[in-house]
């Protein structure tokens, strides 16, 4: 069963008002790599792309489901360049930590990528 159960119907929710893309598991990587769960809604507006991440802690010897993330970020590239901002929400942490403060780290994300400018992005 997905950890994500209890809290994908809210991911749908902001992904549908935001008009973004809700992907789940990278769909798009071959079978072999989608080993360990994660979500992201992503965007663009006024050309930077925005994501909200929730995924397991990427280690040196592999993925690290006992540990998870929640980030926000923002980012433009042009040519070579790429500028960003990221904030991280929680940080390695037990998943139920997200799941318990989903509504607040949603409304979080959704002020802080939707206020973003290009001259947040360094």
């Amino acid at each position: 069963m997905s950890r994500f159960k209890e809290i994908d119907s809210k991911l749908e929710k902001l992904s549908n008002k935001l008009n973004a893309r809700l992907s789940k598991d990278r769909p798009d990587y071959p079978e072999a790599l989608r080993t360990f769960e994660e979500r992201r809604i992503d965007w663009e507006s006024d050309d930077i792309r925005r994501s909200i991440i929730i995924q397991p802690t990427f280690e040196v010897t592999g993925v690290n489901s006992t540990i998870w993330n929640f980030i926000a970020i923002a980012w433009k590239e042009e040519g070579c360049l790429k500028r960003r901002c990221i904030k991280g929400l929680v940080e390695e942490k037990d998943f139920t930590e997200i799941a318990q403060n989903i509504d607040i780290l949603l409304e979080e994300s959704e002020k802080l990528l939707t206020r973003i400018s290009d001259k947040d992005l360094i």
